[in-house]
């Protein structure tokens, strides 16, 4: 047989998908609730290519599209009300998937799909999904966004639920399998999208990270702490925070949360991280790479996201991990200038005496 299309060429030589899931062009018709899939399109290995943009990337971030492997991209608009229109992309992997659905939030005040964490994701073998949060980025819109903080907040949370649906629908029908587990993982007002979501939607993610989350707009707060329903179904929730980052907020946050649920239940599924001298979802000159950006090969022992796997599918509680300061930051590749065991707040690390006290490993959480 012949084929002459690049991309048919390559699904021939990889592992054929389960007999029951749908090809990928075949996603463009799909029927969903409060949503039009506008575009499915299998990319063959390795020929992603950004959408160019304005602000150069932060060295951390995941932006090696050439070496991704072939995958569907799935393009789609939301309209759960007539004021709204959530552009939304999937991304599905052809082979290796590992059975896990990984949703990615948006720093600032969103506006954007974030292809450098869909790339991470797929890297590491998730289907995965962004949302533009409903606006485009634009100067007019990032300003209404900050003068309208409550509306912002509530068009977030909204926008990652219907991402949520709308991902798991093409993942059912791609694969003919729902994913064994979900989880989000996002910094800043990504962070607070994640929270958001476990308060309003406990059951759209099994598991959490939310990094230096935006509890507060000025004086305003937009998140309770009400995650009763999410932790009685069993979902776990990760927060770090950098110390270098006026962690006050998060710090409270963490402790009218204790008040409310009680100590006990707090500690069985959610915990702090304080990150000592690091900035802003990363940077600094102490260590300040702990697993928030994804990469294979990562274990529980220096990646949090990989805790909170564990945590959610083994019930492995996670007991700190070892921080890295790489000479680039987020390159680890580049030579390690030091470690750092950190703890769940508020424990901190203590030598254990048996080797040297500048060595993460030679610490302990109590």
């Amino acid at each position: 047989m012949i084929y002459r299309s690049g991309w048919a060429l390559a699904l021939f030589c990889l592992a054929p998908l389960p007999s029951r899931a749908q090809s990928c062009p075949a996603l463009r018709g799909l029927r969903l609730e409060n949503t039009t899939v506008i575009a499915a399109q299998l990319v063959d290995s390795g020929k992603f290519v950004p959408p160019v943009r304005v602000r150069r990337s932060s060295p951390e971030f995941f932006t090696a599209f050439n070496t991704l492997p072939a995958f569907c991209r799935v393009q789609a608009v939301a309209r759960p009300s007539s004021d709204s229109e959530i552009s939304i992309e999937v991304w599905l992997p052809v082979t290796g998937w590992n059975r896990r659905y990984l949703g990615v939030g948006n720093g600032s005040f969103g506006g954007s799909i974030n292809y450098y964490r869909l790339g991470e994701s797929l890297h590491s073998g998730y289907a995965s999904s962004s949302t533009d949060t409903g606006h485009r980025g634009k100067p007019s819109e990032s300003a209404w966004a900050m003068n309208h903080p409550e509306k912002q907040a509530d068009f977030d949370y909204r926008a990652v639920h219907e991402t949520a649906k709308t991902a798991k629908a093409l993942i059912q029908a791609f694969y003919a399998s729902a994913p064994t587990r979900s989880y989000f993982s996002s910094c800043s007002n990504g962070g607070r999208q994640g929270l958001m979501e476990a308060e309003h939607y406990p059951r759209d993610y099994d598991g959490i990270m939310a990094g230096a989350p935006a509890t507060h707009f000025g004086f305003r707060t937009f998140i309770t702490g009400d995650f009763a329903a999410f932790q009685k179904r069993g979902g776990k929730i990760i927060i770090y925070h950098g110390g270098n980052d006026r962690p006050a907020a998060n710090l409270d946050f963490f402790s009218t949360v204790r008040r409310r649920m009680g100590d006990s239940t707090v500690d069985n599924f959610l915990q702090f991280y304080l990150l000592p001298g690091m900035g802003h979802c990363g940077s600094g000159n102490e260590p300040n790479d702990f697993g928030q950006w994804l990469r294979p090969g990562d274990t529980p022992q220096n990646s949090l996201f990989s805790a909170l796997e564990e945590w959610v599918e083994k019930d492995v509680r996670p007991n700190g991990v070892i921080a890295t300061k790489f000479a680039i930051d987020g390159d680890p590749r580049s030579a390690i200038v030091k470690t750092r065991r950190i703890c769940p707040y508020p424990r901190t690390a203590r030598p254990n005496h048996l080797g040297s006290d500048s060595t993460a490993t030679n610490y302990v959480c109590p």
